[in-house]
């Protein structure tokens, strides 16, 4: 039976609740990660819980790390037997608690923060790495881009807008034409033999997972620019990428009508993708 981590406690995950006067449900105000469990190990479980520590204190409210780090890997081990050991995925939702309906918008905070860690095993398609992923392109951006906020309507709306046309992903733009991210996840291109993403600056949320492909890039040499990165020059790049904690290191072979490169995943993806697991399983090994 599936566990869920509900303020304090392991429950049962098909009995788990919350208010219905829960700030998050009424608002959408609140943060939250997703982590992937190799094992019964939560890779860059600390850089995860630092982005939602301030994330939280941006929207005013306090969330303690360690008590986090409790919750995240007591939902991943007790989910262990129930994956059957397999890789999972470990969501941590965090709002500032209940408000009293009776008090003028946005409602008075009553109590604490809501903390919820659910589990549930990975599905990842294989095509995705073998053959690359599409997507397309769309002209506005996330709201609050330094937040990872359970508000996820831009996102949502733009992953639809592009399922709506056959690709696998969106590409939020800003009016300049400059790509800023994946509508979950950030974006790389490689152009002349350099590795170029664009910066937080431009107004996206970085990734936990761009921030390990940026250092394993940087181990081996990878000449990287962070700088804006226009829809003409993926477009044109010898090959990209996306990058997601679930997915980690996956090839982007076309955006819209436009081929990249050859149309195949290319070798520095393949070998950014190497040296990320390389780091998945040197991370797990220190800490056992």
């Amino acid at each position: 039976m599936l566990q869920a981590w509900v303020d304090g406690e392991l429950v049962p995950a098909g009995e788990a609740r919350v208010s219905v006067y829960d700030r998050g449900f009424r608002l959408g105000e609140g943060v939250f990660e997703t982590f992937r469990a190799y094992g019964d190990h939560v890779f860059r479980l600390a850089a995860h819980l630092d982005r939602a520590v301030r994330g939280a204190s941006f929207l005013g409210f306090g969330l303690d790390a360690a008590s986090l780090s409790r919750a995240v890997t007591a939902t991943a081990s007790a989910n262990l037997t129930a994956h059957d050991g397999r890789d999972s995925v470990v969501r941590l939702t965090a709002t500032p608690g209940r408000l009293d309906p009776e008090t003028p918008f946005p409602g008075r905070a009553v109590g604490g923060p809501t903390v919820v860690v659910t589990s549930h095993p990975l599905v990842v398609d294989p095509e995705v790495h073998r053959d690359g992923l599409t997507a397309t392109l769309v002209p506005w951006a996330r709201e609050l881009p330094d937040v990872k906020a359970v508000s996820y309507l831009a996102a949502t709306v733009a992953r639809e807008h592009a399922r709506a046309r056959g690709a696998d992903e969106a590409l939020l733009t800003d009016p300049d034409g400059n790509v800023l991210e994946g509508s979950s996840s950030n974006v790389f291109a490689v152009l002349d033999g350099t590795l170029v993403t664009p910066p937080p600056s431009a107004g996206l949320l970085a990734g936990v997972t761009r921030g390990v492909v940026l250092e394993v890039a940087a181990g081996a040499g990878v000449p990287v620019e962070e700088r804006p990165l226009s829809v003409a020059d993926l477009s044109g790049a010898d090959e990209a990428f996306l990058t997601a904690t679930t997915r980690e290191v996956m090839p982007l072979v076309r955006v819209g009508d436009d081929r990249i490169g050859d149309g195949h995943p290319g070798p520095l993806t393949r070998s950014l993708h190497e040296g990320y697991r390389d780091e998945v399983r040197r991370e797990a090994t220190t800490r056992r």
